[in-house]
């Protein structure tokens, strides 16, 4: 089961424990890069963004955000072993933030069916980059398609932010239950502190002519300030 669908029912059984007044949402985010990351070369980064909320009254929601993109990546097809030239396997190298932040939500006009809100957050941002062998021919529906895989760079930076939207309403009854579903909008800007990281072309490989394939990385080291927009579905269980 992939990592999506285990936060989608985490967010469905969250509702169904806590029941009146939560909020779950699910949504496509761009990454755009700030300041000293984009002057780094950094490029925008696509993903999924979570949001996960409670509202101790109609107006103001506290709450979890789960956020995890790829800000670039490459592949190369590359010999099994050195007895099976014949034989290919993908090599795939990927660098990705993923970010987790505790944050509040004031949402003032809640009765209208168009509904801008403001928040702030505090959390933190894990910059990685990973490489994979995967079979050529996986079938398995699962995707268990990985032969080995090592993580190059890894590193966690404090993020902190503002943000603000619009919640646009669908429906006020979504499935079975008096669900209310919107349509959502949301642009947030998330400082970040200071990271080590690779970027896309940041690991640098030696010419196999010349003998076994050596790796040597160009590191960057920054601060990590985004620019995030994300538009998605938001289910509100009253």
């Amino acid at each position: 089961m992939s990592t999506t669908m285990r936060i989608i029912i985490l967010l469905l059984m969250t509702s169904t424990i806590i029941g009146n007044n939560f909020e779950g949402s699910i949504g496509l985010m761009g990454q755009f890069p700030k300041n000293e990351f984009k002057e780094q070369g950094v490029p925008t980064g696509l993903g999924v963004d979570f949001n996960g909320l409670i509202y101790p009254a109609p107006y103001i929601g506290f709450g979890l955000n789960l956020g995890y993109g790829e800000y670039g990546s490459s592949s190369r097809q590359v010999p099994f072993n050195y007895f099976s030239p014949g034989v290919t396997v993908e090599e795939r190298t990927a660098n990705a933030i993923g970010e987790a932040h505790l944050f509040f939500r004031i949402k003032p006009f809640y009765q209208l069916k168009i509904q801008p809100y403001i928040e702030g957050l505090v959390g933190l941002k894990h910059l990685s980059t990973k490489t994979t062998i995967e079979s050529n021919n996986c079938t398995d529906e699962d995707d268990n398609c990985d032969i080995a895989a090592s993580t190059n760079a890894s590193d966690i930076a404090f993020s902190w932010g503002w943000g603000f939207g619009l919640d646009i309403l669908l429906t006020e009854k979504f499935g079975e239950k008096d669900q209310k579903c919107y349509f959502f909008i949301n642009g947030r800007y998330l400082g970040g502190g200071e990271a080590k990281y690779l970027k896309e072309g940041g690991i640098i490989l030696s010419d196999p002519a010349l003998g076994p394939v050596t790796a040597t990385y160009d590191w960057n080291n920054s601060r990590t300030d985004l620019l995030q927009v994300s538009f998605g579905i938001n289910l509100r269980f009253n």
